[in-house]
């Protein structure tokens, strides 16, 4: 499997935008259709991981 889709493999500095319609919705399917947008959008964030060093998100929102 590529590095490329690892997060931990990441610099710090790169990080990857996510288009949403608006602010909290979720990033990426698959999604849960029962669950909350906050449980949807929680499950992105898990999904996409964190950087290399940990502290931050590997992906971030970008309202359209």
């Amino acid at each position: 499997m590529s590095k490329a889709y690892d997060p931990s493999a990441r610099d710090n500095a790169m990080r990857v935008k996510y288009g949403v319609n608006s602010t909290g919705d979720r990033w990426v399917i698959p999604y849960n259709d029962n669950a909350s947008m906050a449980a949807q959008l929680a499950q992105c964030k898990e999904m996409v991981g964190k950087t290399a060093n940990g502290t931050q998100d590997a992906g971030v929102e970008t309202v359209a």
